[in-house]
């Protein structure tokens, strides 16, 4: 069974486009780890809402990742 991973998003409520974190390292959250994950989710909401005044607001989305085929 394939595991289950966490991506931290912001939404922004006026225009409707989203942003997510990548982590480059290739580092995932756990379903164990979403307090870690919403408080990450939390840090771009205010990034973003800084950076474009607009308002962001955080969420979480579930994923499974797919395994490449060569």
């Amino acid at each position: 069974m394939a595991q289950t991973y966490l991506l931290p998003k912001a939404y922004c409520i006026e225009t409707g486009q989203s942003v997510k974190i990548q982590d480059l390292t290739g580092a995932r959250y756990t379903l164990g780890q979403r307090s870690f994950a919403q408080q990450q989710a939390e840090t771009l909401a205010q990034s973003m809402s800084q950076r474009t005044r607009k308002t962001w607001a955080p969420y979480l989305v579930e994923y499974t990742p797919t395994e490449r085929r060569s």
